[in-house]
């Protein structure tokens, strides 16, 4: 099924790709018009609101900000106002609604209703994207998120549900959604859409990420395997909708990075606005205050300007826009389209993203005047009960701890972190508790057994640091170990791994370093040196067990070396982040059934973390060593939010393409951010657009 479905993709590729521009054909309804585009992506389940630290007048206050309910409020105004000054107006979340995590969780109980899709139904969203999170509790997850929506359409071009039955109901049949829906068929590659106020007639095509084999748990859902082909079944949408007479085409795509949106418009023809998600950018507009776009208490964004422009494969402008997730922000695009449905120009004066502040003291003491009154029935229906659910995880607790761990992103992705050793040694206290009745030889020099934790899976849900306070001594909540350990994932068993592989594991562990990655390993029952100044895929220098028993030495595997037991989680243990050497393994079996569990129940056995215990001191002790060690965040974070995220930053994975493909994706995006900057660098020495009537 998936090998003919990346036939059909490729034979459209040619034409696509390389023949003339489709004709535009102008609307029925002609003439100039205003559009107001409301976008948002990667809410990730964080419906309630959160609090930043802002300075007021002699002292600091505690400012509650984003939230589903004061969300909804500012799509809500901005809806209204947009409406008032004549525009049609459009809606788009650009995946990733959904994020495993303690909030999530209390959706998923027996009797509770899927908080997230109740919030999201409640906005007024014409079309959704599917992202890579969605499929982290496998399709069966998914499946349920869209039958809580009521004919809100879900999109994605390069997606093939045909090998989920429990889709085939939900799948239009011809992939073309036409609004309204009159059935259960809200599951395509594009939609058509009229405005009802204006008339104005608008096509949308979504796209997701390549990389879900290796990020995610698609299962059946087949997906295109590189960039190419994600073009060319975007393209093939594209022409069915110019061949309709539908001028005005906007792209809204999960791929993870504002750069793989560059690199895919430079092979497009016909989209005249993208959507962007996955990469949490915030972009600013140089021609609005920063106090009007950013948070209070956040930094000034670097990822660029709002919108950002790129140019297709016919040399014609596109304008990308995208923003931070976790519903902190609305972003609000207003373009002006001529009668032959091309962008003629961006209202500059209305056209960023709004923060989202609920009203309320704090926010006058910070001096915001943009606050909204929150959507009182989500915070009934949604805010209220998740919050309380929340209070009842927090009030049970599952050890204390006199040193403080590092959870944060920087720390587990850039290197060895005591969190991560801590997740790692309940792995290995998971096996010695289950090997007994599952008949498993016992962990010792004849059985070499160690753990390894893809740093991915280990998340930021409620902050950087365990305790949340960011002070030690202090307890451990039942909702801290699952914020940190939120997915889906068993403690599996991979035995009889060889030298050689074992050797490979690590080597996809620290291709990427220094920069941040969701595959580099948290590690336990045994060492590893890296030397970063090697190239990717000779960086392990050695490989050492307990007792001094080396595996590799001077980067070569030793003669005679053992195999080894390696504990993890069931996804890397299947082969996910690259790990294709322990997916290809069939000697494995699964001892725990969640990998939060064997966190929790490690915390129970050792009650106390104690400040004198060396194997969580800060930094870890040292089972991770990089020589010529650069400081790790000196690069961009490879990671793309996921389960277990890839290493390659383009929002592919490495492992489906060739080298030359590889070579190619990049010249793409060097080519497409060359011309992005340059045109960049000319609308700041242009004014901006008017404001249109």
């Amino acid at each position: 099924m998936l090998a003919g479905f990346v036939a059909l993709v490729a034979l459209a590729l040619l034409p696509a790709l390389d023949g003339d521009p489709a004709p535009r054909i102008a609307d029925a309804q002609g003439g100039e018009l205003t559009v107001t585009l409301l976008h948002n992506n990667d809410g990730e389940s964080a419906l309630l609101p959160l609090t930043n630290t802002v300075e007021a007048g002699d002292g600091t206050v505690e400012l509650p900000v984003a939230g589903i309910a004061a969300y909804k409020a500012v799509v809500d105004r901005e809806r209204a106002a947009a409406r008032a000054d004549g525009n049609a107006v459009l809606a788009v979340d650009a995946g990733d609604a959904y994020l495993s995590s303690a909030a999530f969780i209390c959706g998923q109980r027996e009797g509770s209703p899927f908080f997230d899709a109740l919030a999201q139904s409640a906005i007024p969203y014409d079309a959704h994207v599917i992202g890579n999170h969605e499929f982290d509790s496998t399709p069966d997850v998914l499946e349920r998120f869209i039958r809580s929506f009521e004919g809100q359409p879900f999109l994605s071009a390069n997606l093939d549900f045909s090998g989920e039955p429990g889709f085939a109901d939900l799948l239009d049949e011809d992939g073309l959604i036409e609004l309204p829906i009159a059935d259960s068929r809200v599951v395509g590659r594009s939609l058509i859409l009229d405005d009802p106020v204006t008339g104005a007639r608008f096509g949308l095509v979504g796209a997701t990420t390549p990389g879900l084999p290796t990020i995610s748990i698609p299962r059946h859902v087949a997906v295109t395997p590189d960039l190419a082909s994600t073009a060319a079944a975007v393209q093939s949408e594209i022409d069915r909708l110019l061949a309709r007479g539908v001028s005005r085409i906007i792209f809204v795509s999960h791929l993870q990075s504002l750069a793989s949106d560059v690199a895919i418009v430079a092979l497009l023809r016909g989209v005249d606005i993208a959507v962007s998600g996955g990469g949490h950018a915030l972009l600013q507009n140089p021609a609005v205050a920063a106090s009007l776009q950013l948070l209070p208490g956040e930094r000034a964004p670097v990822e660029g300007e709002y919108p950002l422009e790129a140019t297709d494969a016919a040399g014609r402008t596109v304008y990308i826009v995208t923003t931070a997730g976790t519903y902190k922000y609305v972003g609000r695009l207003d373009a002006v389209f001529d009668a032959a449905g091309e962008v003629e120009s961006i209202v500059a004066a209305t056209s960023y993203a709004r923060p989202v502040v609920p009203a309320g003291e704090a926010a006058t003491l910070a001096g915001f005047a943009g606050v909204v009154v929150p959507d009182p029935t989500l915070v009934a229906t949604v805010e209220e009960p998740i919050a309380d659910c929340l209070a009842g995880l927090a009030s049970t607790t599952i050890a204390t701890t006199e040193v403080l761990l590092d959870v944060s992103r920087a720390g587990v992705r850039g290197g060895e972190s005591n969190a991560g050793n801590l997740v790692a040694d309940a792995f290995l206290h998971a096996y010695a508790r289950a090997a007994p009745g599952l008949g498993l030889p016992r962990r010792g020099p004849a059985n070499p057994v160690i753990a390894i934790q893809n740093s991915g899976g280990i998340r930021q849900n409620a902050g950087d640091t365990l305790p949340t306070s960011g002070t030690a001594p202090g307890a451990l909540f039942l909702v801290n170990t699952l914020d940190v350990l939120p997915f889906p994932n068993a403690v599996s068993v991979v035995r009889n791994v060889s030298p050689a592989d074992l050797k490979a594991v690590f080597e996809v562990s620290g291709e990427r370093y220094p920069a941040p990655s969701g595959a580099f390993l948290q590690i336990g029952g045994i060492a590893v040196v890296y030397d970063p100044s090697r190239p990717a895929g000779e960086r392990v220098v050695s490989l050492t067990l307990p007792g001094g028993t080396p595996i590799v030495a001077e980067g070569a595997i030793v003669e005679g070396a053992p195999a080894v037991t390696i504990v993890t989680n069931s996804f890397v243990a299947d082969g996910g982040d690259g790990y294709a050497m322990l997916g290809g393994n069939p000697d494995k079996l699964r001892i725990v059934a969640s990998y939060e569990q064997a966190l929790r129940e490690y915390l129970r056995a050792l009650g106390t973390i104690r400040a004198g215990d060396p194997r969580y001191a800060p930094g870890g002790e040292a089972r991770s060593t990089f020589l010529e060690a650069s400081p790790a965040g000196t690069a961009p974070d490879a990671e793309r939010d996921s389960p277990a995220p890839p290493v390659t930053g383009s929002g592919l994975d490495h492992g489906a393409q060739s080298p030359p493909a590889r070579v190619a994706l990049m010249l793409l995006i060097v080519l497409g951010l060359a011309v992005t900057l340059g045109a960049a660098w000319t609308r700041r020495s242009s004014p901006p657009g008017p404001r249109r009537p």
